[in-house]
């Protein structure tokens, strides 16, 4: 039970929080969208990195799920494509979405093409980024964070988006991107004190590391497999994942999308590039740490051997693992309010920068530059977008989202998949074009839901949906490039002067231009790229080996990590 003190404890944090949204508020009351969108172009990478990575947190609830439900290979789900898409975000798209001085990533569509089909291309991609993307997204995780604490609080989705989204709310109409991110920074390290505080008292009282992985090798060992394949997570999963990677700098609810829209309120190229390196550091490994050895106190405390061999789970639904530990194990007064807030805090540090996100795209692309004149009316534009998408989204999480795995999915692959080909084609293809690019607007989403939902892929192999999706996209995209016009010549060589992007640009190139600017050369990139790679996917199987004590895999990853990293690190500095 809730008692008093925890409730105190909730309730001190959401104001902590909101006092410090509101004290930004007198920051951006002066500004237009540069000031309320872009945080005035000063952020400095650390807060850049840790806003980041408390935005995709989101509840460590639906974490702990996927290690119960997969075992350790369970978190391949997810970094499968992370350990990709997250160190080449830093290295080939963070300086260029800096370098561009833009305030949303639609702002790119105009810039890219240019002419009246680009203004409609512009305004198709922000009224889908923000009413369908921010809006799902939204509804998701509220309909995740109610069902993770189900088990400790009683609360429906309309109590938690009056309550919690209220107060979210506030603070981030009054303090515009730089609230958002400071208060996720403070939010952060409440989230990570909370989680290991928890995870130690778990293992305490179940015995100790060794007695809850003794115990998991006796009724669940393949719960212990640190690396796919498995049973549940075989090769066809495991390459379409990695594909994803590889394009998902592209995706809304990553590479271009909350995390873009930093990038773009960076102090500069460099801090933008060194906020998303600290941010894959603290993503794939630091914030994790907790969760895997929550989530492997629930595979041993919710697993029921069968007489004759297998397992079951002792639980009515895995997203439930989380509250159900914390009811199971005996906290001292105070911490049960603490564990209940760092999924407060994670639910509303994700809320506030979607719905800051989203409302930018109303604000900067959709509204008509005649109905906000000056940055007062700009202002108050972003402040009641702000609530309006809220309340849209609000719509969503009560009535559309369930079966939580499948959504899981969903949102993290499914719904962007066929986005995916434009990080590629729009930066390193001079030949794509605007019909390109609204293809993949108009199509993605409708045909992400048929597929997932209409046709049922859901409950299917998994790799077989997104497989589909992502085939779909790149025929579809590249038949409509060739057999369209190119942009004209003197928009992409704008484009290029100002971006200077890498790849398949011979005819715009300037070399005394690229080489003045330091901007690193096609082989440096892929060079940098590769070791970027490399060294996330030491850090997360270090990540899982120290945990189930593989002394060989623990090395090999620290060692990987650590000399990719340094000579990364030198390669980097020098530019």
């Amino acid at each position: 039970m809730i008692s008093f003190i925890d409730w105190l404890v909730i309730f001190l944090i959401l104001i902590v929080s909101l006092g410090l949204g509101l004290l930004f508020s007198r920051k951006t009351s002066s500004g237009g969208t540069v000031s309320y969108f872009a945080a005035n172009r000063k952020l400095p990478w650390w807060a850049i990195g840790l806003s980041n990575t408390a935005t995709y947190q989101s509840g460590a609830g639906g974490f702990v799920m996927l290690i119960l439900t997969f075992g350790l290979v369970g978190n391949w789900i997810w970094w499968a494509s992370w350990i990709i898409w997250m160190p080449l975000v830093a290295i080939i798209w963070a300086p260029m979405w800096r370098r561009m001085n833009i305030s949303t990533t639609a702002e790119l569509i105009t810039i890219r093409y240019g002419g009246k089909k680009a203004e409609w291309a512009r305004k198709a991609y922000a009224a889908v980024s923000c009413f369908g993307f921010a809006v799902l997204l939204i509804g998701y995780i509220t309909g995740f964070f109610v069902k993770t604490i189900a088990p400790i609080i009683q609360v429906s989705e309309i109590q938690v988006l009056l309550v919690l989204g209220g107060i979210t709310v506030l603070y981030t109409v009054f303090g515009g991107l730089t609230g958002v991110v400071y208060v996720d920074v403070l939010q952060f390290f409440i989230m990570l004190a909370g989680s290991f505080i928890f995870m130690f008292l778990a293992f305490d009282q179940n015995g100790g590391l060794t007695e809850v992985i003794d115990q998991i090798r006796i009724v669940r060992p393949d719960a212990l497999k640190t690396t796919p394949p498995s049973e549940s997570f075989g090769w066809p999963l495991l390459l379409i994942l990695v594909i994803q990677g590889l394009f998902f700098a592209g995706s809304p609810t990553a590479g271009e999308g909350s995390t873009a829209q930093r990038f773009m309120a960076a102090k500069s190229e460099r801090a933008a590039m060194t906020g998303q390196l600290f941010n894959t550091f603290l993503a794939l490994s630091l914030r994790t740490l907790p969760i895997i050895g929550i989530g492997l106190v629930c595979i041993m405390v919710f697993t029921k051997a069968l007489p004759g061999g297998g397992f079951e789970l002792g639980i009515d639904d895995p997203v439930h693992a989380w509250g159900q530990l914390m009811n199971q194990i005996k906290l001292p007064v105070g911490v049960r309010g603490l564990l209940v807030a760092i999924e407060v805090v994670a639910y509303v540090s994700t809320l506030s920068t979607l719905i800051n996100w989203g409302s930018s795209f109303v604000v900067n692309d959709l509204l008509p530059k005649r109905a906000v004149k000056n940055s007062r009316q700009q202002l108050m534009a972003g402040r009641l977008t702000t609530l309006a998408l809220f309340l849209l989204a609000g719509f969503v999480a009560v009535l559309f989202v369930d079966n939580m795995i499948s959504w899981f999915v969903f949102i993290n692959s499914a719904m962007v998949i066929f986005l995916l080909p434009l990080s590629w084609l729009r930066f390193f293809w001079w030949r794509f074009n605007v019909w390109g690019e609204l293809a993949a607007i108009i199509l993605g989403l409708p045909l992400s839901v048929l597929v997932w939902f209409v046709l049922d892929f859901q409950n299917k192999s998994m790799w077989q949906g997104l497989a589909i999706l992502l085939g779909l996209s790149v025929l579809v995209l590249m038949l409509i490039t060739w057999f369209t016009k190119p942009e004209k010549h003197e928009v992409l060589s704008a484009f290029y002067k100002r971006c200077k992007p890498p790849g398949l640009w011979k005819p715009f190139k300037i070399h005394q231009e690229a080489k003045d600017s330091g901007f690193q050369k096609g082989n440096s990139l892929v060079l940098n790229s590769v070791l970027g790679v490399l060294c996330s996917l030491g850090l997360v199987l270090f990540t899982n080996a120290l945990f189930t004590q593989i002394v060989s895999l623990m090395l090999g990853g620290i060692i990987l990590t650590l000399t990719t990293g340094f000579y990364l690190v030198i390669r980097l500095s020098k530019k």
